[in-house]
């Protein structure tokens, strides 16, 4: 396609999505929303072509494939193997990553401020968030001695989570177990584990598979009778105990201006990538003065 074909015609943008349309949707809409501000309107200005992997995170290349053969303007893959993924499929399209882990630590990029190639985007840098998570868990509960990870095997950037979190827990005083789960039937049998095991606490590494079941983590964590301290206050609203993880759906609203720029003519590679580090933990402020209530459900 040349240059006059391509301005003949809307903008489209692939969405490469590792899990279920209902499992980011609100995240995604953020998105649109960005967008819409920058005076995009679907259907006049601009098109989405949706791909959704439904948690089988080996579907990713052949549906990143998928999104280069239709020749999509712009590529936004979600976490990194969905960002590898559509490397791996084009080196010309732009990608824009909205939800990236730290792309430096896990080889993304060498460089945040000139990411290089045909890749830039937003990071959640959710390695620096294990710390103040693990000392939640220990001023909440004060006798804890043992956390479980639970992690998701398809994704690799996790294990940054898992070294800082190992990191921060001898100064804590915490036992770290770390039990993996490489599709959600299998999150049970995580907790299966976590109970066999007498873990205090179960915390679910910041992924878009935890995101994606969080009504199946919360019901597991009362079933299970063991407090869930996770990234997503999705997960606290439905049976957690508390979260502490930034607003990640900010990146995806503030991806749109690196969309934007693209389809403006900016070069991906020279466009810093965003970086998304405060957090807060305003579901257990709320919740503190119901703190004990809450623990006697476990």
């Amino acid at each position: 396609m040349d240059d006059g074909e391509r301005s003949a015609r809307i903008p489209r943008i692939g969405i490469l999505s590792p899990v279920t349309e209902h499992g980011m949707r609100d995240w995604w809409k953020e998105l649109v929303r960005g967008l819409h501000e920058l005076g995009y309107v679907e259907g006049r200005n601009v098109e989405f072509v949706w791909r959704f992997g439904d948690g089988k995170f080996e579907r990713l290349a052949a549906l990143a494939n998928e999104l280069a053969q239709l020749g999509v303007d712009v590529i936004m893959p979600a976490t990194p193997p969905a960002i590898y993924a559509a490397k791996s499929a084009s080196s010309s399209i732009p990608i824009v990553f909205p939800l990236g882990s730290d792309p430096v630590e896990t080889g993304l990029v060498s460089n945040l401020e000139h990411p290089g190639a045909n890749v830039t985007g937003m990071a959640t840098m959710s390695r620096l968030q294990s710390q103040p998570r693990l000392a939640l868990v220990r001023e909440c509960l004060p006798t804890a001695k043992c956390v479980a990870l639970i992690k998701h095997t398809a994704n690799p950037a996790l294990n940054l989570q898992v070294d800082a979190s190992n990191a921060a827990a001898s100064e804590l005083a915490l036992k770290v177990l770390v039990l993996e789960f490489a599709a959600a039937d299998e999150i049970e049998q995580a907790f299966e584990a976590a109970a066999a095991q007498r873990v205090d606490a179960v915390l679910p590494l910041s992924d878009p598979m935890a995101l994606g079941n969080a009504e199946r983590i919360g019901a597991l964590s009362l079933r299970y009778k063991i407090p869930v301290v996770s990234p997503f206050r999705e997960i606290t609203d439905v049976g957690g105990l508390l979260s502490y993880g930034p607003d990640l759906s900010m990146l995806f609203r503030r991806s749109a201006s690196l969309v934007d720029q693209i389809l403006k003519g900016a070069k991906p590679g020279a466009l810093p990538i965003g970086k998304l580090i405060s957090s807060s933990a305003q579901t257990c402020k709320r919740r503190r003065r119901s703190m004990s209530r809450s623990l006697l459900r476990y």
